[in-house]
């Protein structure tokens, strides 16, 4: 029986750590992924096209079996209706968190011109003491 070369472990490797959901670089909770040969050469490090049917003939085959497997054992697809509620859903949290952000906005300005205020008030009271003079330093920046 032929041993496997240390990339040919590298990629067997990937594959298990791709099914088992402990990759490294590979995404595999996105909508999108896929068991491919090219998933499986970027887990291992790899470029795309370095798994090839030719050179590991026995990976590929389990690579093929994983994506059968993924795809019985796999969500279902959802409904346009089902994306649709979704959508909704994500709008109106969305909605809600904009109108929270927005009360605490406004509170926050109450205060700054309460501060604002406040200072004014304090200055013009200075100002009309006799023995208190106000130096004002401008802006720079």
């Amino acid at each position: 029986m032929k041993t496997r070369s240390k990339i040919e472990e590298e990629y067997w490797e990937a594959l298990e750590r791709l099914k088992s959901g402990t990759t490294k670089s590979v995404d595999t909770k996105s909508t999108r992924f896929k068991f491919t040969k090219d998933a499986v050469g970027r887990e291992a490090g790899r470029g795309k096209g370095y798994v090839r049917y030719e050179r590991y003939p026995l990976l590929c085959e389990a690579i093929a079996d994983a994506e059968e497997a993924r795809k019985k054992n796999g969500p279902a697809t959802p409904t346009a209706n089902a994306k649709l509620e979704q959508q909704k859903a994500l709008k109106q949290k969305a909605i809600g968190d904009y109108n929270q952000l927005k009360q605490e906005y406004d509170l926050l300005m109450t205060e700054y011109l309460n501060v604002v205020r406040r200072n004014f008030e304090l200055e013009t009271g200075l100002a009309e003491t006799k023995d208190v003079k106000i130096i004002r330093i401008p802006n720079v920046r």
